[in-house]
């Protein structure tokens, strides 16, 4: 693994079948605006796509109903068992067009003639962004695309009312991400990243899912956001297991909110796209 540009080995969310259940929630509240940011950039039928950083699968879907039977998919990430769900799901699809393998992202041996690169919640775990962009742009073609999304946790939860438990909760995520030496703000610093990797100012966009009524989605994964960081909340000292309360998280938080009538926001995925420029 590079210093420069692999994957940080603290991955703040674990490898566990309970991020992988998070994985896939945070798919359904959130694959709506990946699509989008992968249309707009320009995935067409026929492109061959890579998706680094790959996890479940779900991102390298949605390259395929974009590129169709005529396109290829290849993802990358180095979990072995997330891998082999993913590609047990693009069976259980029928999506022949799509494969995953196990690697690094920083060191794999990877075909130099894609079309795009595409990632999703990728950077803000690397050491060195703009490195790593600067290295995959030598698997593009040409005029190929680059499109990334990213968290941005920004000051704090959009609430209305506020929610002090959604307060709280957003503040132990932020000040883990902040001890681990992340970016919180990783989704507006795409801009910055594509630009130092040598690529012309991305297009940019930014979405967050936003609900209340006791049947929203957000509550149930707020928490499992939080039972994923668990361990490094807890070892980095930000709040104890007894703090944090997780078995009972959701429903206070949906008590909460549904006592005030309130609405809140998940956090905020910033999207950016650009082209490689012509040697």
């Amino acid at each position: 693994m590079q210093e420069t540009s692999g994957y940080d080995p603290n991955y703040v969310m674990g490898r566990s079948t309970a991020e992988t259940d998070r994985l896939k929630r945070q798919s359904q509240l959130y694959d709506s605006s990946t699509w989008q940011l992968l249309k707009e950039a320009g995935l067409a039928p026929g492109m061959k796509v890579l998706d680094v950083g790959s996890g479940a699968g779900n991102v390298s879907f949605i390259a395929a109903s974009l590129v169709g039977k005529s396109g290829t998919v290849v993802g990358v990430d180095s979990n072995p068992a997330i891998v082999d769900e993913a590609a047990a799901t693009a069976r259980s699809l029928g999506l022949s067009q799509v494969s995953f393998r196990v690697g690094d992202i920083g060191t794999i041996e990877l075909e130099r003639d894609f079309d795009a690169v595409v990632g999703r919640l990728v950077l803000i775990y690397v050491k060195d962004p703009a490195a790593l962009v600067r290295q995959l742009l030598a698997h593009v073609k040409p005029g190929g695309i680059v499109a990334f999304q990213d968290l941005d946790w920004g000051e704090g939860p959009i609430a209305n009312p506020p929610s002090p438990l959604l307060s709280q909760a957003w503040g132990y995520v932020k000040e883990m991400f902040h001890r681990a030496g992340l970016n919180k703000r990783m989704g507006l610093s795409l801009h910055g990243t594509f630009v130092a990797a040598g690529l012309p100012a991305p297009r940019m966009s930014l979405f967050a899912p936003v609900g209340g009524g006791i049947d929203f989605d957000g509550y149930d994964y707020m928490a499992s956001g939080l039972r994923s960081n668990q361990p490094h909340i807890v070892k980095l000292g930000v709040a104890t297991e007894a703090e944090l309360a997780l078995d009972s998280f959701a429903e206070r938080l949906r008590t909460e909110v549904v006592g005030m009538q309130g609405v809140f926001a998940l956090p905020t995925f910033v999207g950016a796209w650009s082209r490689k420029q012509a040697a």
